[in-house]
């Protein structure tokens, strides 16, 4: 069956309308093989029967609906992701809560999109920092996600040593080794956040429990909506904030979204977004294709400058059977092209692990191929792209990248860890045993400050899981 006979274009729109979420052009081929598998799992003898059957709206079509949600998006997630953001929430954004709302001992924060629950915990964790005597405030920590299965992970409070990488010490002091190499974190912090299944689209808030809320954090969902979606969901959080609360979405999620009712802030590490204090104020409709600004696309340097630089001052010749958006795009294309030019190995790297922790995998591709290409025998980019493999569920490719930097830097322990891990997922437990068994070689066979940087960290976290 092609994707033609598939309608792929009808599935999209019902997708859409009922969730939000928008399947990319790359992620076309994946569609149409579950919808292959769906069909045949269920007897259905075309698409036009499954499409009506979806939208029955009988218990059995909110089932199958759950289980497309939990096949077409990705769970994944880390405690304290994205240090940036971290940052600013731990030494700005709450700090300013917390004063705000010292004399009513009130605070209400809701992840929006939490997947398997690192998020809200990581924000349950920072509380109990700033708030020493937090057992006498009403907190409230929500955590919600349209799809059920990452949200019983979440409510079991146990995860993986994946979900705890690049976390400090006292973080993982509140974890305990569990059954199957799991970490379990301490009733303490779990019991002090709630979860809920919610559909962003779909759901009417505010509610009887989301409203008034202090603090919204909605990272890397909306990379996943159309425009429109989007516009309404940002309507209905500024809705739901507390007069002064702020939103925090993934970086450049809200790029030409009218944002009326909140005002910016721009930080060095992130945008965070703050309802005004004034709660008046008018909704309007957001058109599909927000007007972009004119652009002069026949605009040159002035001649001294081009002197300077040895270009010609004739200007370069404008396509005019690109749209204004073509050109726009193209001319952006251009400037990363230059800029990654520019750039060295270091400051390639370091800008694809932050784009990497904030979720924006396509750029940080693209960093860490420069920086290949300018230094194809050190390790560290091979490294993190096997990362970014993984969390996009390549892990084929994953397992390649990490056989490559075990060949570049044969005592690079971690690398031994992961290539384990997703030889153990695959069922090939012998070749996970022996990864093990060469990352404790060498951990008993080198001291403890000759280790890589990004080994040296996890030392006494590499020797408890591996005793």
């Amino acid at each position: 069956m092609n994707p033609q006979q598939l309608n792929l274009d009808f599935f999209a729109k019902l997708l859409r309308q009922r969730t939000g979420l928008n399947i990319s052009d790359n992620e076309q081929e994946k569609a149409c093989h579950i919808l292959e598998n769906r069909l045949r799992e269920l007897r259905f003898n075309s698409t036009e029967s499954y499409y009506q059957f979806l939208n029955e709206g009988s218990v059995k079509a909110e089932q199958e609906w759950q289980t497309l949600v939990e096949l077409l998006t990705i769970l994944e997630s880390f405690f304290l992701r994205d240090k940036g953001q971290i940052k600013i929430l731990k030494e700005q954004i709450l700090p300013d809560l917390i004063q705000r709302n010292r004399s009513s001992r009130r605070l209400k924060i809701w992840s929006a999109g939490c997947s398997t629950g690192e998020e809200p915990y990581s924000l349950a964790l920072l509380i109990q920092k700033l708030i020493p005597d937090y057992h006498n405030w009403d907190i409230l920590i929500l955590g919600s996600d349209i799809n059920t299965k990452a949200l019983a992970k979440a409510e079991s409070g146990l995860y993986s040593k994946w979900s705890l990488r690049d976390v400090e010490a006292d973080v993982l002091s509140h974890f305990t080794p569990a059954e199957k190499g799991l970490f379990a974190l301490d009733p303490a912090i779990k019991n002090r956040v709630n979860f809920r299944q919610l559909n962003l689209l779909q759901a009417p808030f505010p509610d009887y429990q989301i409203n008034e809320i202090d603090l919204i954090l909605c990272r890397n969902v909306f990379i996943y909506f159309t425009p429109q979606a989007i516009t309404q969901v940002i309507e209905k959080f500024t809705h739901t904030l507390k007069a002064g609360g702020y939103l925090i979405t993934g970086h450049g999620e809200l790029y030409q979204q009218n944002l009326q009712g909140l005002k910016s802030h721009v930080f060095v590490e992130s945008v965070v977004y703050q309802k005004h204090h004034d709660e008046i104020f008018e909704i309007i409709d957001i058109p599909e294709q927000p007007e972009l600004p004119s652009l002069t696309l026949t605009e040159t340097l002035q001649p001294s400058t081009l002197e300077a630089t040895g270009t010609s001052s004739q200007a370069t010749p404008v396509n005019t059977d690109l749209s204004p958006e073509e050109h726009y795009a193209k001319s952006i294309q251009s400037a990363e092209n230059k800029i990654l030019d520019l750039l060295d190995f270091d400051a390639n790297y370091e800008l694809a692990k932050s784009y990497a922790n904030s979720g924006q995998y396509p750029i940080a591709e693209k960093h860490l191929q420069a920086a290949m290409n300018i230094n194809s025998l050190n390790g560290k980019p091979y490294y993190l792209l096997s990362q970014v493999k993984e969390l996009q569920n390549d892990r084929e490719q994953a397992k390649e990248l990490l056989q490559k930097v075990i060949y570049l830097t044969h005592d690079f322990i971690p690398a031994y860890l992961d290539l384990a891990v997703l030889h153990q997922q695959q069922g090939e437990t012998q070749k996970a045993a022996k990864m093990r068994a060469n990352a404790l070689h060498l951990l008993k066979k080198r001291p403890a400050d000759e280790y890589l940087e990004d080994c040296e960290a996890k030392v006494s976290d590499i020797i408890r899981h591996l005793s």
